[in-house]
């Protein structure tokens, strides 16, 4: 008797999915690998410099989707797309500078002090989980964006919420899986720095791919 991936339940098969979808973004990274270290190498410093970390972070996506779309890009493309992002790079980033401001707020004022020692820790990490959530969610958000005709924010946000509801058991596997990779990759503190930005915007742009095949599908039914 045979055994495949497709006898595992839903939530498993799920799992099996975002695994090829990080399986493939890979070979996207080696397949352009210097190209994709400098623009990695771009995106980490305009992210230190602060005020061209947003629309350099949309660039990145949208570099990323390409790649995902298995078209031929270079570290020009990337560079023109941040000319490109700054209003709707910072649309987002205030949006998310002002979400996870309350977040960490929320983290230092859930003190021993404040809400006392038997409940604290429990508070503490259950606002942590939501800025993790949030920060992940931003794949999505940012995926939506470039795959829409024009990157407005408030739709992308509406698309995300409507794909973390109509697809929960695959949202809660790419979370996850998303979260080892990201401490593999601080384990392997260079792998990350090296490519990390471009594999996690490789990783979401193919996820909701995915996503967006699976509800076209689901509408000819």
């Amino acid at each position: 008797m045979q055994f495949s991936a497709t006898d595992l339940p839903a939530g498993f098969q799920e799992f099996g999915r975002v695994f090829q979808i990080i399986k493939v973004s890979l070979k996207d990274i080696w397949d352009d690998i210097w190209s994709v270290m400098v623009v990695n190498l771009i995106w980490t410093f305009c992210v230190l410099a602060i005020i061209p970390g947003p629309p350099a972070t949309l660039a990145l996506f949208q570099y990323a989707n390409r790649l995902a779309h298995g078209e031929i890009v270079e570290v020009n493309d990337f560079t023109k797309g941040l000319k490109r992002s700054w209003g709707a790079g910072w649309r987002w980033g205030l949006i998310n500078l002002l979400i996870c401001g309350v977040f960490i707020g929320d983290v230092f004022l859930s003190n021993q002090k404040n809400v006392g020692s038997s409940i604290f820790p429990n508070m503490q990490g259950f606002y942590i989980a939501l800025l993790v959530v949030w920060l992940l969610l931003q794949t999505w958000v940012l995926s939506f964006m470039v795959e829409q005709e024009q990157p407005q924010v408030k739709t992308a946000f509406r698309n995300s919420f409507l794909m973390l509801n109509k697809n929960l058991s695959f949202s809660i596997a790419y979370d996850l899986e998303l979260i080892l990779m990201i401490l593999v990759g601080v384990v392997l503190f260079m792998t990350i720095f090296a490519v990390g930005g471009v594999l996690l915007a490789d990783v979401g742009n193919r996820a909701v791919l995915l996503v967006i095949e699976r509800q076209k599908i689901r509408r000819n039914k």
